[in-house]
């Protein structure tokens, strides 16, 4: 007899030959897939990382020039103070912004009616105006 069973079928030669053909195919296709895996999950592996180095890098750059512009800030208004504490600049603002003057110094006050030095058109569209410009006689 046969050394094969009876119920397997004799396989003959050429179908033998095509499924050793075939194994080739199959495993260069998973060795393949298995390669582009391995391709993608690299590539996921580096680009998260690399997004979040970036975004980092973004957020330092922009808190150093915060830092920059608020220490120029700073600067500036520790100037401001020390000229505060100056007695010289403290009167130079008074007398200039807030019209102060000193113990002995004259003050000269012009009294210019506003009325005889402003002439308004006759169509003038604002009738309240020509009321605070006028002497209160007319």
């Amino acid at each position: 007899m046969n050394p094969q069973s009876v119920n397997e079928a004799p396989i003959d030669a050429p179908a033998r030959s095509r499924r050793r053909e075939g194994r080739p195919r199959v495993m260069a296709t998973l060795v393949g897939l298995a390669i582009l895996v391995s391709v993608v999950g690299l590539l996921a592996v580096l680009l998260f990382p690399w997004q979040s180095l970036n975004s980092q890098r973004r957020n330092i750059d922009h808190a150093a020039d915060t830092l920059e512009r608020l220490q120029a800030e700073t600067a500036h208004l520790a100037d401001q103070v020390a000229d505060a504490r100056d007695p010289v600049v403290v009167e130079r603002i008074a007398r200039e912004q807030l019209s102060l003057v000193r113990e002995g110094d004259t003050l000269y006050r012009l009294n210019v009616n506003p009325a005889e030095v402003i002439t308004l058109p006759s169509a003038w569209p604002l009738p309240g105006v020509a009321h605070l410009l006028s002497d209160g006689d007319r």
